[in-house]
């Protein structure tokens, strides 16, 4: 990543605005030369809106001028611009008397013919990129008076300058202003910049009203996300409350830096930490004036905004990293570097350029304190949950994929609440069929259920909630009715209340008008306020086959789903018998030979023996796994020692008690029908009479046929050994796999490669037959323990079967059924314990279909997709609240109806709906 220092500091803003006792400047305008008064010169506080022109004689009158050090600036058409230091006192008066120099330089239309050739044009170009910027706010900027701007002759890719012989005429349509710049030095190297001058700010006028709140609203968000409200918040340790959040480097980690993975919560705690040292803000040398500690590489996640320009997977926020020479940063009380030279901003805060400039006497029309203290009671502590699901009804064997939600009473204290999210399937008996244990991250979590096709009570419901909404009672659960049919079983009739409607739009634009079977479609979306704004928001969208997946509306929706009711004031905190999980805990208990419970010390071994824990049982000998932070299951094997040194005793997990179920008045469970015709047409029912079948045990195991096809290279497991390393998976199987590269980034390539849809160069990893979560394909290959792999098959060669994740290569990793752990105890521990603790569910990514080159692939007979797109991760950002959507329509010619669902980036819930009309 390239890093761009900043020289000049432009955002010159306050929270509070300027200090309530002001004073007043007076003085005087003349020519250097002739010492006559120069009326109508522009006289103005830099970087404000505060302005005047002299009069006739040449005097001037600044009033309501904030008390502190200002800089005042004159400019003047034909003379240079010129700016002086002022100190202002409460109710006092500052006399400054000034004497402009007469510009030697004269601009006339024929000067502006002879230089101004498409050489100035791609310079200008450049210089606007430059100093505007290339944001949204850049591209609604228009500088009135280009031709006032002039480049040298000598200017190269490695140093670029700009001069201007009068100030610089900006209309800023995103903000509202017009500004006027008189620029002092700009200078672009690839290593610094410098933008250096002096602006005054127009307020523009208009007299409609949505163009005002629109103004009003770009303000707002620009300022939020300034460097300037960041240091002002971290004065006061509001910059958490305010979004701001700092990560270091941990230490000894930094020889890692380049090897990170694109997922952050992978990150976290290992390679980088979170950064709060106790002597962040100190006071600085004067009174007013304080000192930011900032040692190192600091990485600042503005968590109250979405880019759609991502650094990590799960960290979906503007990103950007500030380097202090010195490791202190000098700020006035508004949060304005001092010291800007010794500053060095990279990523999001370095396309900060004059078109986000406001002026320094703007004001927000918010509190931060207000905003940020609320009563940590039970009211103010409520988390609701709702999960959008990929359908509203499965078949028997359907894969269930869902996107959970949380919605927080204060979400400023979401990194304070729980971490830990249960998802369960419930039979009609109220039975727990199956749960599922999810990571919470930033109010969200994605994941999977596999539907055997054993179950065969058709009515079935999903739970979800947190340990802590246990305490707020049943009502807080999230519930809802989930038929699984099998494939002769209709939906034949519903009952849905009507559906509250979004408050925010969504703007659907297909790029056809009609589609044909096996088609790809490209659909684009807009999210908008009721002010035709665009919408920050993260979001999940389905797409299904409206023949195979009948369209309904079962309760809750998301609209009514993540709705917080008030709590009575005379619940407290004090009455919850459910604690807050932020981690994971898993509780067990100890049994001597007599199957009495003893206080015993004891080994817990997990990694394959790799790793231990020395652990106590209590006098009930019950014992705990605390802060454990791991995926899929893990055997955990216990031995507790006699005095001979021999294994004896018995360990068993304790299971939690699950809350009691029950199904709320709104949930209704649609009718179902049974019919005599599968709804798929390459189901029959009907009965095979099979042939004998000899297996022949010595067939080559490399010849198997998955889904992706054959596999170019097979690598046994118990050859893998030989690669040299035992432990590290990647390493051991990149000797047995020609052209495989493993560059210094820790990036796997297969061959040359194309980029796929995610700007990716890597292969798709799979494990028996499941694809990996968005990892690096290193980061999930070294997971594996080589010695649990039976063999892997590698595919070299493009994967359209797999559509964009196989445009790369596939690694298929097959792991061994039944195997124990190595058997590195001796004899005499034959009473060892091996139970398994299931962690985190591992999300399964959804598997999109590909149509791009049918002749290419195998053979997939019909395609008959119920759901044909999920997509749980995407993001549209505050400048055009768009995002696009491709996948391929299925051979049923049927509508497709496109669910979206999600919430905005103040919090509110969004759902919109879209039907594309039948293929052909």
């Amino acid at each position: 990543m390239r890093i761009f220092p900043i020289a000049f500091f432009l955002i010159l803003i306050s929270l509070t605005g300027f200090s309530q006792t002001t004073g007043t400047i007076t003085g005087k305008v003349t020519d250097s030369k002739t010492g006559e008064p120069l009326p109508f010169c522009n006289v103005f506080i830099n970087n404000t809106t505060l302005s005047t022109v002299t009069d006739m004689d040449g005097t001037f009158s600044l009033a309501n001028v904030p008390e502190g050090e200002v800089e005042v600036a004159f400019s003047f058409i034909g003379y240079q611009a010129l700016q002086k230091p002022a100190s202002i006192k409460p109710g006092g008066q500052f006399i400054l008397n000034v004497t402009l120099v007469s510009s030697e330089q004269e601009l006339s239309d024929v000067e502006i013919k002879a230089t101004r050739d498409k050489a100035w044009e791609r310079e200008l170009k450049r210089f606007k990129n430059l100093f505007l910027g290339n944001d949204n706010l850049a591209a609604q900027c228009e500088i009135l008076n280009p031709w006032v701007i002039e480049f040298p002759e000598d200017n190269s890719t490695n140093s670029f300058r700009a001069t201007a012989i009068q100030p610089i005429e900006i209309k800023n349509n995103g903000l509202g202003y017009n500004l006027t710049f008189d620029l002092r030095e700009f200078y672009f190297t690839p290593q610094y910049y410098i933008i250096a001058g002096a602006t005054r700010f127009v307020e523009m006028d208009t007299s409609v009203q949505t163009v005002k709140q629109t103004w009003g609203k770009n303000r707002q968000e620009t300022y939020k996300k300034s460097p300037a409200n960041m240091f002002r918040a971290m004065i006061q340790n509001l910059h958490n409350q305010e979004g701001f959040m700092l990560y270091g480097n941990k230490p000894g980690g930094s020889e890692t830096l380049n090897m990170r993975s694109d997922v952050f919560s992978n990150e976290l705690g290992k390679s980088v930490i979170v950064y709060n040292p106790e002597n962040l803000v100190t006071p600085g040398r004067r009174p007013g004036e304080y000192r930011i500690y900032l040692k190192g590489r600091i990485e600042v996640h503005y968590e109250k905004g979405y880019s759609t320009i991502n650094t990590y997977k799960d960290a979906p926020y503007p990103i950007s990293w500030i380097e202090v020479n010195g490791n202190y940063v000098n700020v006035n009380s508004n949060g304005i570097v001092l010291n800007q030279k010794d500053v060095t901003f990279s990523g999001d805060m370095d396309k900060r350029k004059v078109a986000t400039l406001l002026p320094m006497d703007y004001s927000p029309p918010f509190s931060l304190e207000s905003n940020t203290q609320m009563a940590k009671d039970a009211n103010g502590l409520q988390e609701k949950v709702y999960l959008h699901l990929d359908r509203p009804f499965y078949y028997q064997g359907d894969q269930l994929f869902f996107k959970a939600y949380l919605n927080y009473t204060n979400p400023t204290l979401k990194k304070e609440l729980s971490k830990i999210l249960y998802v369960e399937l419930i039979s009609e008996n109220r039975d727990v069929i199956i749960q599922k244990k999810l990571k919470i991250e930033n109010g969200l979590a994605v994941g999977d259920i596999f539907l055997p096709d054993t179950l065969n009570q058709k009515q079935y419901y999903l739970r979800s909630y947190t340990n802590w909404n246990r305490n707020y009672g049943p009502d807080a659960y999230f519930v809802k009715a989930l038929p699984v049919l099998s494939h002769f079983d209709r939906i034949t009739e519903t009952v849905s209340s009507e559906e509250p409607i979004s408050k925010i739009e969504a703007i659907f634009k297909p790029d056809k008008n009609e589609y044909r079977t096996r088609e790809k479609v490209s659909l684009t979306v807009e999210l908008k306020d009721q002010n035709g704004n665009p919408v920050a928001a993260n979001l999940s969208v389905a797409v299904t086959d409206d023949y195979l997946v009948t369209p309904i509306s079962l309760n809750p929706n998301i609209i009514n789903g993540l709705a917080i009711k008030e709590v009575p004031k005379h619940i407290s905190t004090e009455k919850f018998t459910y604690s807050l999980e932020k981690d994971m805990n898993v509780s067990g208990q100890f049994f001597n030979e007599k199957g009495k419970p003893e206080s015993m010390p004891f080994t817990a071994y997990f990694n394959n023996f790799s790793a231990s824990l020395e652990l106590q049982s209590d006098a009930e000998g019950k014992f705990s796994l605390e802060d454990m932070d791991f995926y899929g299951p893990l055997d955990f094997t216990f031995m507790a020692l006699d005095k001979k040194g021999n294994s004896f005793g018995k360990f068993q997990i304790i299971t939690p008690l699950k809350p009691p179920f029950f199904v709320p008045e709104s949930v209704i469970m649609p009718k179902i029908t049974g019919t005599n015709e599968s709804i798929f047409s390459k189901i029959e029912e009907k009965t095979v009479e099979l042939e004998q079948v000899i297996v022949n045990e010595d067939e080559p195991k490399d010849k198997t046929m998955a889904i992706y096809g054959k596999a170019d290279h097979v690598i046994q497991g118990d050859v893998l050994m030989r690669g040299g390393n035992s432990t590290d998976l990647l390493l051991s199987l990149k000797p047995y796999v020609p052209g495989m590269n493993v560059n210094s980034f820790g990036q796997v390539t297969l061959r040359g490669g194309a980029t796929s849809g995610t700007n990716s160069l890597e292969p798709m990893v799979m494990v028996d037959g499941a694809i990996l979560p968005g990892n690096s394909a290193a980061s999930n290959i070294n997971s594996i323990n080589p010695n649990d792999v039976e063999r892997i098959e590698v595919v070299t060669r493009m994967a359209s079967i797999m559509g964009d994740m196989g445009r790369n290569g596939v690694i298929a990793i097959y792991l061994k059924k039944g195997g124990q752990p190595s058997p590195i105890l001796n004899a005499s521990s034959a009473n060892t314990n091996t139970l398994v603790i299931e962690g985190f569910s591992v999300p399964n990514n959804f598997y999109s279909l590909s149509h791009e080159n049918d002749q290419e692939s195998l053979p997939v007979g019909a395609d008959e997709r119920a759901t044909l797109y999920w997509n749980p991760y995407l993001i549209t950002d505050g400048e055009n609240g768009s995002l696009l959507i491709e996948f391929f329509m299925n051979d049923i010619q049927s509508p497709k109806s496109i669910i979206i669902e999600g919430i905005s980036i103040d919090g509110k819930p969004i759902k919109a709906k879209y039907s594309l009309p039948a293929g052909k």
